[in-house]
């Protein structure tokens, strides 16, 4: 199974990534529709990407009182905007800040159904889609702890 991947050592904050999946996702050019949401810390000098991580047991999905978010079969946590009703307790719930939402549309991270577009315009390779090895999995949740442990402050 693969997933995406961050490494924020190697972002450069340019924002292809948010800039590539607002365009396929909702045909528009702007970071802000982007499923992927670079974050820019001025002070520690560091750009970090939040993104779905396609938790094993999705809070998201228990928060969300209409099925409009499910774990499907292949691992994906899918949105279902005919089930949406906009009460955005998926975006409390998740601890990873790896949902938002803008203009009454949640904006989550699907993959691309397998064919991430953020990766094809990462330059500098801080987005990847891997397969899942033992090392993969220790820095996904190692990911997810620290994007809790952000969410958190």
């Amino acid at each position: 199974m693969k997933f995406l991947y961050v490494y924020p050592e190697k972002c450069t904050g340019c924002r292809q990534c948010s800039l590539a999946c607002g365009l396929k996702k909702f045909g528009v050019s702007n970071p802000k529709f982007g499923a992927i949401n670079v974050v820019r810390d001025e002070f520690e000098r560091y750009e970090f990407q939040f993104v779905c991580q396609q938790c094993e047991d999705p809070e998201c999905v228990t928060a969300c009182s209409k099925n409009a978010l499910t774990k499907e079969e292949n691992g994906i946590v899918k949105w279902h905007e005919d089930k949406c009703i906009g009460c955005r307790m998926c975006i409390a719930a998740c601890p990873c800040g790896g949902i938002s939402s803008l203009k009454g549309k949640i904006i989550k991270c699907d993959l691309c159904d397998g064919d991430p577009t953020c990766v094809k315009f990462c330059s500098t390779k801080a987005v990847v889609y891997e397969e899942e090895t033992q090392e993969a999995i220790n820095r996904r949740k190692q990911m997810a702890q620290v994007l809790r442990h952000n969410k958190s402050e």
